[in-house]
């Protein structure tokens, strides 16, 4: 009976936790962020990568999933797409493999980070993102392509300045107190 309470109130805390980053994710998209047809500027993988920390890949690809849907139907900026919420799971599970069950420090962080930005931001949204773009507006490939090398450039240094300070001074905090 014990065990049943305490499971309860875990996955109660993190249906919480979750639904707040999923608020945070609407917030820094749409709120303070950039968005165009073709490039989105913003913080909103740092909810992600929280969640991916805490509760780990699964659990990040459905919180950026919901996060995309939320965003697409709140605050539309065209159709919403299939594919992109896809690909926002996919960032999801990146960040939860990269993240998870880990306590990195100093360097290992660092190296942890770059590899994962440079598959979400050099893969991921460079290639994936591209491509539901060019199907969503009938846009050819390469010219969106490279439209959006740019933008993947300045998400992957973002990455990389932001997500070893939010790891240090937010998850590793909060993962102490939700542990207690």
């Amino acid at each position: 009976m014990q065990k049943t309470v305490k499971n309860t109130k875990e996955r109660t805390l993190q249906l919480v936790v979750m639904a707040l980053m999923v608020a945070l994710i609407f917030i820094f998209s749409r709120f303070l962020g950039i968005t165009t047809d073709v490039v989105h500027l913003g913080f909103d993988f740092l909810p992600v990568m929280v969640v991916a920390c805490l509760y780990g890949p699964v659990w990040a690809a459905v919180t950026y999933m919901v996060g995309d849907l939320v965003c697409a139907i709140g605050m539309p900026f065209g159709m919403i797409n299939p594919g992109l919420t896809v690909v926002a799971g996919i960032i999801g599970l990146v960040y939860g493999f990269a993240f998870y069950n880990r306590n990195p420090e100093g360097k290992k962080l660092i190296l942890i980070t770059v590899l994962a930005s440079l598959a979400v931001a050099g893969i991921i949204k460079l290639f994936g993102t591209t491509l539901c773009l060019a199907v969503m507006y009938g846009t050819p490939y390469w010219p969106t392509l490279v439209a959006r090398i740019p933008n993947c450039i300045i998400l992957f240094a973002a990455q990389v300045i932001t997500i070893p300070l939010i790891y240090r001074y937010v998850v590793r905090p909060v993962s102490g107190w939700l542990n207690r």
